[in-house]
C-alpha cells in the first residue's frame, strides 16, 4: 500500500468518526436536518424493537418522539471499529450508551447497544447507506418526587 493510500484510508476514518459524532450529536440537540443530512438517501435504517426505515420516516419519528418533546436524550458511541472497504466504502461497528428522561412522566431509560453501520462516500462526503442497532442490556424506570424504581432488562437472544 502506498503511503498516498494509507493517507486516504487513515482520511476517510476520520471523516467517519466526525460524521458519527455529528449524527449522535445531532440527535441530542434536536436537529432534524442536521440528523437527515448524515444518511445517503437510499438508507437503510434497521433500530432493534422499532422497525425498518428509510430516512424520512426516520425523521418523522425522531421529530414526533425527541424534537417535539421535552425528553432529553444522551447518545454516547465509542470504540467505533472503522473497516475502510475501497475508496467509496467502508463499514464500521460502534459501541452506544443511551440514557432518555422523560420530565413529564420521570421515566427513563438506560440502554447499551451495538450499531453496525455501512457508509458511503457521496459528492457531500461520507453518508450512513445503512445502519442496524442491536440490544445488549437496558435499565428502564421512574424518578418521580425523590423515588426511584428501575428494572434490568438484558436481551433474549
Amino acid at each position: 500500500m502506498t503511503i498516498e493510500e494509507r493517507l486516504a484510508r487513515l482520511e476517510a476514518e476520520s471523516e467517519i468518526r466526525r460524521l458519527k459524532a455529528r449524527y449522535l450529536n445531532a440527535c441530542d440537540a434536536k436537529q432534524a436536518d442536521t440528523v437527515r443530512a448524515c444518511f445517503t438517501l437510499d438508507a437503510v435504517i434497521d433500530f432493534e424493537g422499532m422497525g425498518v426505515f428509510n430516512v424520512d420516516q426516520l425523521v418523522g419519528i425522531f421529530t414526533e418522539i425527541a424534537v417535539n418533546s421535552p425528553i432529553t436524550d444522551s447518545h454516547h458511541g465509542h470504540n467505533g471499529e472503522i473497516e475502510v472497504l475501497d475508496a467509496d466504502t467502508a463499514k464500521a461497528v460502534w459501541n452506544l450508551g443511551f440514557t432518555t428522561y422523560d420530565p413529564r412522566t420521570g421515566q427513563f431509560r438506560a440502554l447499551s447497544m451495538f450499531y453496525h453501520d455501512e457508509y458511503r462516500r457521496t459528492e457531500d462526503g461520507w453518508r450512513i447507506s445503512k445502519t442496524k442497532s442491536l440490544a445488549r442490556s437496558a435499565l428502564e424506570g421512574t424518578a418521580i418526587e425523590g423515588k426511584l424504581s428501575a428494572n434490568w432488562l438484558l436481551p433474549t437472544a
